[in-house]
């Protein structure tokens, strides 16, 4: 340990030196109150540092926990005996008497009943099997639980090595894009917006349609259609009768006209013709 002089010189310039030098002098009175108690003037010179104090320490904590065992022990003993009226609480020889005779079988009971009460904090025996009974069910509640946390591990154990060997094949070249994916992803990017604007075009003209064809026509409306409708199946008649003479007309209009030209000529020499012979049957008249 440090002298008064040093203690005091390292507390002045350092607190956390100071705490922890006051902790091992505590630490270090209790070791020395236990020393005393159990060896008194017997006990030889020793040296002082960390490690020698640490050792010290864990033996007085063991040996305190060994003298509070027994001190149960006892107790429990003496509870049992007046318990069962064997025993009074003056009757210390007869108990160790019969402590004696247990056995080391029945002593080793009798302790295991000791850190059992110790463990419970009570003496009262039927305490003590509730206790033990509760302490029972717990542990097969905590055992199931582990059962099925390790059915439950064992499950995703076997879903992560699946995952693994999907995820393996899913990096093989097997399945590798294309070289050309770029490409046919730009041109679907091109296709799909025409698309798009071709829906839109479409909706409006479905909206128009559907606008227009909502609307009731007045029974004058539906006459008014029909005459027009008439009007306007005369004037198809017409033209296809005007059509129909020039049915069998060559596409081209140079070889139309050409054919024309020769109709015409054909048409000039019978009208000819018929003058001529109409001249003949007058004079022959």
């Amino acid at each position: 340990m440090d002298s008064p002089g040093e203690w005091t010189a390292a507390a002045l310039f350092s607190p956390s030196k100071a705490r922890a030098q006051q902790a091992q002098a505590r630490e270090w009175q209790a070791v020395d109150s236990w020393l005393a108690k159990s060896y008194g003037n017997r006990l030889p010179a020793f040296e002082r540092n960390e490690e020698t104090l640490q050792a010290l320490l864990m033996l007085a904590n063991v040996n305190e926990d060994a003298d509070e065992h027994h001190f149960l022990t006892e107790k429990l003993g003496r509870q049992a005996l007046l318990a069962s009226g064997k025993a009074s609480a003056g009757q210390d020889d007869a108990y160790h008497t019969l402590f004696e005779s247990l056995g080391s079988l029945g002593r080793e009971h009798l302790e295991t009943m000791a850190f059992l009460a110790a463990e419970l904090g009570t003496a009262d025996t039927k305490e003590m099997a509730r206790g033990t009974s509760d302490l029972t069910t717990r542990n097969f509640e905590l055992a199931e639980q582990v059962s099925q946390v390790e059915v439950q591990r064992a499950s995703l154990q076997r879903e992560t090595d699946w995952v693994r060997v999907m995820l393996d094949g899913l990096r093989s070249g097997r399945f590798m894009p294309a070289k050309s994916l770029a490409e046919q992803t730009a041109e679907w990017t091109r296709a799909s917006k025409q698309l798009k604007t071709k829906l839109v075009e479409y909706d409006e003209r479905a909206s128009a349609l559907r606008a227009s064809t909502n609307t009731t026509p007045s029974l004058n409306e539906v006459s008014d259609q029909a005459n027009s409708l008439a009007i306007q199946q005369d004037r198809l008649t017409g033209l296809r009768s005007e059509l129909s003479a020039y049915e069998g007309l060559p596409s081209d209009p140079i070889t139309a006209k050409a054919k024309i030209e020769a109709a015409r000529t054909a048409l000039r020499k019978s009208t000819v013709e018929r003058d001529r012979l109409f001249e003949e049957l007058a004079e022959a008249s």
